[in-house]
């Protein structure tokens, strides 16, 4: 008479009728669940710690900025505010407050761009776009100016925005 039982009942049998057999797959199921566990626990935790940190950029900078035109040297002011990635609050151009439009801070980079109204002569004012792009070293960001939508044609400005040692220093106001 032959066995009608398959491999697998075979396997089941020997394993229910040994105790130590039994007990040592449950325990290592255990090992091999708890290992995995905490293997993919350190890999998300891995995750969130090695996210880059928002470099601590907020507040007030000053920079000397020469623009490409004749006689113009400006000590503009940028006043810096957000979170995450979020980058908002004011930058003057020619001393002239404008506020931060699509700001970002990725790494070390900061970009953001203002615009401004140009005129010329009788011909209707013009919005002049600034797209500025840094790169943040300590208490400097090492900023490339670039216009575009205006009058005339004009170069990128390279310039160097220092943090302000003096909290109470705020943006020019606009002349009249």
């Amino acid at each position: 008479m032959s066995d009608s039982r398959t491999r697998l009942d075979k396997i089941n049998a020997r394993i229910r009728n040994n105790p130590v057999l039994s007990l040592l797959i449950a325990v290592s199921t255990v090992v091999i669940g708890l290992s995995t566990f905490t293997s993919a626990t350190r890999n998300l935790m891995e995750l969130f710690s090695s996210a880059e940190q928002r470099p601590a950029i907020n507040g007030l900078w000053q920079a000397q900025v020469s623009y490409d035109w004749p006689n113009a040297d400006y000590q503009e002011s940028f006043n810096f505010a957000g979170s995450d990635k979020q980058l908002y609050g004011s930058a003057s151009f020619t001393r002239s407050v404008n506020g931060i439009l699509e700001g970002e801070v990725v790494a070390d980079t900061v970009h953001f761009i203002i615009k401004t109204p140009e005129s010329s002569g009788s011909e209707p004012i013009r919005e002049a776009i600034h797209r500025y792009q840094g790169k943040i070293v300590g208490d400097e960001i090492k900023f490339v100016m670039q216009t575009e939508g205006s009058y005339s044609a004009h170069v990128p400005i390279e310039f160097t925005a220092k943090r302000s040692s003096n909290p109470a220093v705020q943006p020019a106001p606009t002349p009249n």
